[in-house]
C-alpha cells in the first residue's frame, strides 16, 4: 500500500474569526446546503474564508458551487456506500467536462450501521466495490482516499479486513491518503492517529502532494 497522508473529519466545532484568513489547502468543508438560509451557503466562498476544498457526500459537486472552478473551490467527490450508480463513470464525466477532479473519498463509516449514518458495507462487499469503481481512478491521476471507517475498534478491524479482501481478490486496493473520524477528546484522537499512522501510513506526514493536501 502508498500511504502518504491523513484526512482528518472531526467533531469539533469550528469557530470563525473576522480577521482576513489566509488560504490553506488543508481547509476543507463538508457541506451540507442551508436550506433556510440559502445565503449562508457563500460564507464558504467570500473573501474571508480560508477553505479550499469541499466534498458533500456524493460524486457531483453542489449546484449552490457548480460554476467555481475547482481552483477556486476544488470539489472532492465522494463514494458514500454501493449505488446503481457508476462512480467512475461519473468521476470520468467531471474530468472529460473539465474538471480537474485530483482527488476522491471512499465510504462513510462502512462499519457502522445505517441507523447511526454508516453506509454499512461488508468488506469482501467494499474490496469488490473498489476494484471495480475505485481503482481506475488512479490510471487517470486522482488520487484515492482509503474508506472513512468509524473511530471505534470494529472500524480498524473493518479497514484491516478491507485490504485483505482486495488482495485475496487480486488487487493491491491502494489508497493515497487515510481518513480519520473521531468524535471525543484530544488523547483519543493522538491515539487514533498513532494506531492508524502505525498501521497503515508509509510515509512522512510532512512530504508535499499536490493541492488540496489533505
Amino acid at each position: 500500500m502508498h500511504l502518504p497522508t491523513l484526512l482528518l473529519i472531526l467533531s469539533l466545532p469550528a469557530v470563525l474569526s473576522q480577521a482576513t484568513f489566509q488560504r490553506s489547502a488543508k481547509r476543507g468543508l463538508v457541506f451540507v446546503p442551508n436550506q433556510s438560509f440559502p445565503s449562508d451557503n457563500q460564507i464558504w466562498i467570500s473573501s474571508g474564508s480560508d477553505l479550499t476544498w469541499y466534498y458533500n457526500y456524493g460524486a457531483d459537486p453542489s449546484p449552490v458551487y457548480s460554476a467555481e472552478t475547482q481552483f477556486a473551490f476544488e470539489f472532492v467527490p465522494m463514494l458514500w456506500g454501493l449505488s446503481n450508480d457508476s462512480f467512475v463513470d461519473k468521476v470520468t464525466a467531471l474530468i472529460q467536462g473539465g474538471r480537474n477532479v485530483t482527488h476522491v473519498l471512499t465510504f462513510n463509516e462502512p462499519d457502522g450501521s445505517s441507523a447511526n449514518g454508516g453506509s454499512d458495507i461488508a468488506p469482501e462487499t467494499a474490496a469488490t466495490t473498489w476494484i471495480k469503481e475505485v481503482e481506475p481512478l488512479r490510471k487517470l491521476g486522482v488520487k484515492t482516499g482509503a474508506p472513512a471507517v468509524t473511530g471505534s475498534p470494529g472500524g480498524f478491524t473493518w479497514l484491516q479486513e478491507f485490504f485483505a479482501n482486495c488482495t485475496s481478490q487480486g488487487t493491491n486496493c491502494t489508497a493515497d491518503f487515510m481518513t480519520v473520524h473521531w468524535y471525543g477528546d484530544f488523547q483519543g484522537l493522538a491515539s487514533q492517529l498513532g494506531q492508524v499512522s502505525a498501521a497503515f501510513v508509509s510515509f512522512s506526514f510532512s512530504n508535499p502532494s499536490p493541492r488540496p493536501q489533505y
